[in-house]
């Protein structure tokens, strides 16, 4: 039967087959093979609801209480981040709460206020793990619990401690015995913050080489992307309780005032803690010297007679992330496929000319000459965006000398208009070149035309850098870096595309030379394809995460269900990012088509994602082989790019194959601004805020 299915369907079934089988081993790391149980979990709080993932180990029940920890991620992420402490401390027998702070995955904040959604997020978390019996706490109300989070998280989880020692001073015992801090600096919480951890045991993660925190000695204006050791660092130091000593070892376990005091620096960046075997050795290893004293401390025994296996730092969480890969690429794969099934159905076959699909065969070949001289604009295209990368991310000063260059683009485009004219004017007395002359000076016309409107769009965005920062509008913050700097690039895209691409033309006749020519009913039906395209992929998305409870993932990247807030959110993004894929799928189209197999695939990615990748390449191979990085005030906005690699990759390869087969963008760049726009804001903060 499998031999009878048409080829697209063959690959469908079996990259469909292999998302299944992938998710379905995920889990099984995921529940350490059963013995813990998984559950999606939300619930009530005085602040609102918050939502994550339960990890109960088989055998704790309200008879048999075990120590409890509670996790949570950073400001771009969700709970799912917390994967390495879920999974590793959970199947050696802790409790494991992972949930999404407020304003993050399917957690409501009531009374939202940017920014805040920390302040209160992992108290919260701690009162509810605190009222079930199956969390450990002896007779005078005092809790085993521990809490941890990284970034932002972190912050959370000392404001989770600051508020359960505000409550220890009238109720006279305390719900957290340990907290572990991951990339998040005491100095950014509170005055004396470091002073508030009493008998509790109490770790940071600081790593060498985090783009935010711990450097207390540095100014500001010199940038906080360096090597820095939190142990020399004087919060550092104080936290540690070694002010007078004045030295400090890191891994060594301190004594201050009752309690442990430890910190950690892997040579790590900020988001590399959230996928490292060395973070999750520390992290496993911190929790049972913590809930071995804490228990002692309290007279609750030892680990050992709550079934808590101690002793190794072995770890399996990164088997998921290798399962959630196969998974994400097989997911991606599975689009062109879907594609070429879904056209063959009636009205959506009006995607393809005359309802029929393209081949390399229609496709004219180009001059080694001119592919020379295409590969030297396309290089130079890949440092000029890579250059404006920073500046527009960061929508600094150095735009403005950007913005002052359009006017020279203006000129120049002015000066060919009319040079093309008086050209053709001369030409009129020569009938042999009249007709040609006069259709070279239209299209030069027009080029330009189009050149000079791009470079008046692009001046208005470069020098009114406030646009998209109405967070009651445009209300995921981090994704509106990622809309402005693609919106420039857009300008920068058509910019150059449009400016060279009739030199490459000229003498020949080009049906269709950027993929935009397409009847109306092409247009209809691209649009009503790429839809069923986007929402039929989120529904397998959403049904293997209702069945295994698992995601498609791979490192910070991830594709995940969105909820009706991000939905309504998204919305207001798709047409901003719809810019972008419309510049990436005209160059794409421009620069690839006249060439085959895979190298045209590895050439769409690296139009994309090649300036992305060379200055992250640049960025860090300076901070490690320096001590700091090539742009040291480049922090928040260093770490949004590495999500682009892929997404970029993936867009520029889905946009070559499709508009292969159907001859013109539109299919392709619809798709990758809804898919892409919709799995970007179900990945990190969206507020839910109101005016007034």
């Amino acid at each position: 039967m499998f031999k009878k299915l048409s080829r697209p369907t063959k690959w469908l079934v079996s990259l469909l087959l292999v998302v299944l089988l992938a998710s379905f081993f995920a889990s099984l790391v995921q529940n350490s093979f059963f013995s813990v149980k998984v559950d999606k979990i939300s619930f009530e709080t005085e602040n609102g609801e918050l939502a994550g993932y339960l990890y109960t180990p088989r055998g704790v029940d309200e008879d048999n209480p075990a120590p409890a920890v509670v996790l949570t991620h950073g400001y771009l992420n969700n709970s799912e981040m917390q994967e390495i402490g879920a999974i590793e401390l959970s199947k050696r027998g802790y409790v494991v709460l992972a949930f999404d702070m407020y304003d993050h995955g399917d957690s409501v904040w009531e009374t939202p206020a940017a920014f805040n959604f920390f302040v209160k997020s992992v108290y919260d978390a701690v009162q509810y793990m605190y009222e079930q019996d199956y969390v450990l706490k002896d007779s005078l109300g005092n809790g085993m619990i521990g809490v941890s989070g990284h970034s932002m998280g972190g912050f959370s989880s000392e404001y989770a401690v600051l508020f359960d020692e505000m409550d220890f001073a009238t109720n006279g015992y305390r719900k957290i015995a340990a907290s572990l801090a991951v990339g998040a600096d005491f100095r950014y919480v509170a005055p004396g913050a470091s002073d508030l951890f009493a008998t509790r045991s109490s770790g940071v993660i600081a790593a060498h080489y985090d783009q935010f925190f711990f450097d207390n000695v540095t100014p500001g204006e010199d940038g906080s992307v360096r090597y820095k050791d939190y142990t020399t660092d004087p919060v550092g130091l104080d936290f540690l309780g070694r002010t007078v000593e004045g030295s400090a070892t890191a891994g060594a376990f301190y004594s201050k005032d009752g309690g442990q005091r430890v910190i950690y620096t892997p040579d790590e960046t900020h988001p590399q803690n959230t996928w490292s075997l060395e973070s999750g050795a520390y992290t496993i290893g911190f929790f049972e010297k913590a809930f071995d004293y804490q228990l002692d401390l309290y007279g609750l025994g030892t680990l050992e007679s709550y079934d808590i296996q101690t002793g190794s730092t072995t770890q399996t969480w990164w088997l998921k992330e290798a399962f959630t890969l196969v998974g994400l690429v097989a997911l991606f794969a599975m689009i062109v496929p879907a594609f070429m099934l879904v056209t063959t159905l009636p009205v959506f076959n009006k995607v393809y000319a005359n309802g029929v699909e393209l081949t390399q065969d229609d496709v004219l070949p180009v001059s080694k000459e001119k592919k020379y001289l295409k590969g030297l604009i396309v290089i130079i295209s890949l440092l000029l965006s890579f250059y404006f990368l920073k500046p527009l991310m960061d929508r600094s000063a150095e735009l403005d000398t950007l913005a002052t260059a359009m006017y020279y683009i203006i000129a120049g485009a002015v000066v060919v208009i009319l040079a093309v004219w008086v050209a053709a004017t001369i030409a009129t007395g020569l009938e042999a070149k009249k007709d040609n002359m006069i259709k070279v000076a239209q299209k030069a016309t027009l080029s330009s035309v189009v050149v000079i409107f791009v470079a008046l769009a692009f001046r208005f965005l470069l020098t009114n850098t406030q646009l998209f920062t109405n967070v009651y509008f445009w209300s995921a913050p981090s994704v509106n870096t990622i809309v402005y700097w693609a919106i420039g690039s857009a300008g920068l895209i058509l910019l150059v595309v449009m400016g060279t691409t009739p030199m490459f033309n000229q003498g020949e006749v080009v049906e269709n030379p950027y993929g935009l020519k397409a009847s109306y009913k092409q247009v209809g039906a691209s649009i009503l394809t790429a839809l069923v395209l986007a929402f039929g992929l989120l529904f397998v998305v959403a049904i293997v995460g209702w069945v295994f409870l698992t995601d498609f993932r791979f490192y910070t990247y991830a594709i995940q269900i969105f909820n009706s807030q991000q939905f309504v959110a998204a919305l207001r993004y798709i047409p901003l990012f719809f810019i972008y894929y419309f510049a990436a799928g005209i160059t794409v189209f421009v620069n690839t088509k006249n060439i085959k197999g895979w190298l045209g695939d590895v050439f769409a990615a690296v139009i994309l994602a090649g300036p992305v990748l060379i200055f992250l390449v640049y960025q860090y191979s300076v901070l490690y082989n320096t001590g700091v990085a090539a742009y040291p005030t480049f922090s928040l906005s260093a770490i949004l790019t590495v999500g682009l690699i892929p997404t970029l990759s993936v867009a520029g390869i889905l946009m070559r194959r499709i508009s292969q087969k159907t001859g013109n963008i539109w299919t392709g760049v619809i798709f990758s601004s809804v898919f892409f726009t919709i799995i970007t804001l179900a990945n990190t903060v969206v507020y839910l805020l109101t005016i007034g």
